[in-house]
Formats: structure tokens, sequence, C-alpha cells
């Protein structure tokens, strides 16, 4: 359980690495890229530089440093969902009725325990909606040209956000942070269910009880 817990805090750490520039190991540039927010000018609590002390992205080019862009957003989102279901479950919110007309469980019957044991009392079906719906929101991503990899590419842009450049920028700097937020709010709840008093003044509001 300790390593488990020390796993998820390393990769949440890992979450807050901004881009360096590829030519200059101890370089505090950002180096641009397209579709993400200025990392100086919405980022003043890191000095308003990017802050990658253990310099894990300073050999990367434009479109590797892109592609690990795009996979902190897909965790900070997976991670900003997982927060939110997990203080639903706890405090043990649910919807009314049947989860899938095929099936006798209720959506209270899941409410009524701890995520741990949510999951358990999913019916097959559901994980397999489950899988069908990250399947095309994955799919769809991949197939947006151009690629968000390559030139003129955007970043974790799924086509929902239109408006003017700064206001989006602005609002990719937002997202970014509570994603990163979520990461550290997500493993300090499972850590603290693992391994009781392992996240201190946590209040019990967000604990299994």
């Amino acid at each position: 359980m300790k390593c488990l817990s020390i796993f998820f805090l390393l990769t949440t750490a890992s979450a807050f690495l901004s881009p360096l520039s590829p030519t200059s190991p101890t370089s505090l540039q950002a180096t641009p890229v397209q579709g993400i927010s200025n990392e100086g000018k919405f980022y003043p609590e890191t000095g308003k530089v990017p802050w990658d002390p253990l310099n894990l992205m300073n050999r990367l080019d434009d479109k590797g440093i892109a592609w690990f862009r795009a996979a902190e957003l897909k965790h900070g989102r997976v991670a900003m969902m997982a927060t939110l279901g997990w203080v639903a479950q706890v405090n043990h919110f649910s919807f009314g009725g049947y989860i899938s007309p095929s099936t006798s469980v209720k959506f209270s019957d899941i409410a009524a325990v701890n995520p741990f044991d949510a999951i358990g009392k999913i019916p097959e079906q559901g994980f397999y909606q489950i899988l069908f719906v990250i399947g095309a929101v994955e799919g769809y991503q991949e197939m947006i040209q151009p690629h968000y990899t390559l030139p003129g590419g955007s970043v974790g842009d799924l086509g929902a956000a239109r408006c003017a450049p700064e206001a989006l920028e602005r609002m990719q700097a937002v997202e970014t942070k509570n994603g990163r937020l979520a990461m550290i709010g997500i493993a300090s709840f499972i850590s603290a269910a693992m391994i009781p008093g392992s996240v201190p003044n946590l209040p019990v509001f967000f604990t299994i009880h």
C-alpha cells in the first residue's frame, strides 16, 4: 500500500513539468508549443518561468513536448472526474432508478458503499459503456487534423472551446492548474483511504466512512 501511495505521489509530481528548451539543458525559457498556453504569463506561482527541476523535458523536441502535454491534460481531466466522483461516492450521492434495464442493480445500491467496493458492483455492461466512451473520445482526438503533435495542431482540443486567442490561453492555463490540483487530490484521497493518517488534516468529508 505504501509503495502504491508513493507511486501516485511521484506520478502526480510529474504533472508540474513544463517544457524547457531542447537545446539547452539549463535553460529556463519556455519552448513555444502550438496549443499550449504561455507558461510564464499565466503561471506566476512558479516565478513566471517553466518549472522542471529534474530536467525531464529538456531533450524533447516540440512533437515530444506536445505528446506529453496532451497526456498531462488527459490525466488531469480524468483526475477531475475521479475527484468529483470520489466526493459524490463517499457522500452516497446517487441517481434514482436502475443502472441499466437489464440488471436489478440500482444506482442507490452502488452509492451505499465506499468507492473501492462500488467498482465491484458495476455490471459488466457498465464497464463496456465506459470503455466505449473512452475509445470514442480518444479516437476522435487522434483523428483531428492536423494532429496535436504536428505544427498547427492543438493539444487537448476536442472542438468544444471557441473563443478569442487571449481567452483561450487563459482557459487552457486554468484547466491545466485544475487538472494538476485534481491529480494531487485524488492521489491524496486514495492514500488516506489505504493508509489512515497518511494525509494530515484531510477532512473526513473526503475520506471513506
